[in-house]
């Protein structure tokens, strides 16, 4: 369990969710991590300080580029290095294009697009000169398929997989790999507004979108990030892996 044995991970979206599993999952593989969110990480983040010595939390808005520039140069002067970076903070958004307001699409957009250029834009930085990365961003299925109601956070998350293009190219030839993880609907915090009663009948659609017939787990998402952003994929950049339960596969026939 060393597959990132003296790596320096710098994780966004930390306090829960995917962000929290990747961070336990790369400290379970033996790398020094680095969580940043708005919220606090809670004693939960014990788990991970405990796994990997050196761990630590930081608050901190990811549409701040002052954050940003602050938690980069902290983890840099502390550490020495950045060896991964994974932008996983990001949040839900519903309504039609007629229906979203002006302010929500700026939210999304600075959260879910802004937030993990600034991180890699910085981070870039410290991987450029020490010659080597690795970059994983956040996106969805959504970002690859139109879903009605959903034109903020779809449109954001096809973003993110094209800013992960442009990035590998811009890296390519200086040491540093930059792929993004497409997931189905996933059983975190961003999705527990599915749990309503009221909602189960979209709830129920959803799950039978998937070929395996559920939601997938933080934990699932986390192992596919972790191959990324590990040596194992060192022949892989600019690529958008899915991991959907085969949402994007097809559908099943009742027959």
């Amino acid at each position: 369990m060393s597959r990132l044995e003296n790596k320096v991970a710098l994780i966004t979206g930390a306090a829960s969710g995917i962000g929290h599993a990747t961070a336990r999952r790369f400290a379970e593989e033996g790398a020094t991590v680095i969580g940043f969110d708005l919220n606090a990480a809670g004693e939960h983040w014990q788990d991970v300080v405990s796994l990997a010595v050196g761990s630590e939390f930081v608050t901190g808005d990811v549409t701040r580029e002052a954050d940003v520039v602050s938690t980069v140069e902290g983890v840099s002067k502390a550490h020495g290095r950045i060896d991964i970076l994974v932008n996983a903070a990001g949040v839900s958004s519903y309504g039609d294009t007629t229906d979203v307001e002006e302010d929500e699409w700026d939210r999304v957009m600075n959260i879910n697009l802004k937030g993990s250029f600034l991180f890699a834009k910085h981070a870039a930085r410290v991987m450029l000169a020490q010659g080597s990365g690795s970059i994983v961003h956040i996106a969805s299925v959504e970002g690859l398929l139109g879903l009605n109601g959903q034109i903020s956070y779809g449109t954001s998350k096809g973003a993110v997989i094209q800013m992960t293009r442009n990035m590998a190219a811009d890296f390519a030839k200086r040491g540093i790999r930059v792929n993004c993880v497409c997931p189905g609907a996933i059983e975190t915090p961003l999705t527990a507004v599915l749990q309503d009663e009221s909602m189960k009948p979209i709830k129920d659609q959803m799950v039978s979108a998937h070929l395996l017939g559920r939601f997938g787990e933080a934990i699932e998402i986390a192992n596919a990030i972790l191959f990324l952003a590990s040596d194992e994929a060192s022949f892989v950049t600019g690529h958008p892996l899915v991991v959907d339960g085969g949402w994007t596969a097809g559908s099943v026939l009742s027959v």
